[in-house]
């Protein structure tokens, strides 16, 4: 009765190892479509470039009711405001080691450096005067019409803590 039960479980368990890899094939082959020419974003996604010199960024934002406006696509607009409006433009990004990952580098950002967006054919120079640190719990908190520009990603060296570089226009 024993060896009965054990050659049934072994043979539930090669059938779900072969469905599980069926499956896991099937997954990487609509992948692969997905990432076809006619779903790449076009210039027509893009509303703004934003471009940091001094750590040689230079990255488009999506418009805001784009699905490509997220940080698994790049830059991530979390508010919807423009550089030609009096409001805040707060923009995420991820810091680690992936090839999205494109605030990786903001850490080494000192008060009076530049970032810019290019908006309507026009340049807006922002220029950074705060770096805070923040709890991370889902959202940040930025004083009202003080700032121009939020720049925000995760900490590398502390999981619950998210860095703000705050910036005016110039």
């Amino acid at each position: 009765m024993k060896k009965k039960i054990l050659f049934i479980l072994i043979f539930i368990i090669i059938v779900s190892f072969f469905s599980f890899e069926k499956s896991i094939v099937t997954k990487i082959i609509s992948v692969s479509q997905d990432q076809s020419h006619h779903n790449l974003p076009s210039n027509n996604d893009v509303e703004y470039t934003l471009e940091i010199p001094k750590i040689n960024l230079n990255k488009p934002c999506y418009f805001y009711s784009s699905k490509l406006n997220t940080v698994d696509k790049g830059l991530e607009q979390i508010s919807n405001c423009k550089p030609n409006e009096n409001c805040t433009i707060v923009i995420a990004s991820h810091s680690g080691n992936s090839n999205i990952s494109y605030f990786k580098n903001l850490e080494l950002l000192s008060i009076n450096d530049q970032a810019i967006i290019y908006f309507n054919q026009k340049k807006y120079l922002y220029l950074l005067k705060k770096i805070t640190f923040q709890e991370k719990i889902g959202f940040i908190t930025i004083p009202k019409n003080t700032y121009d520009l939020v720049l925000t990603t995760c900490n590398k060296d502390n999981e619950n803590l998210q860095n703000i570089y705050l910036f005016t226009k110039l």
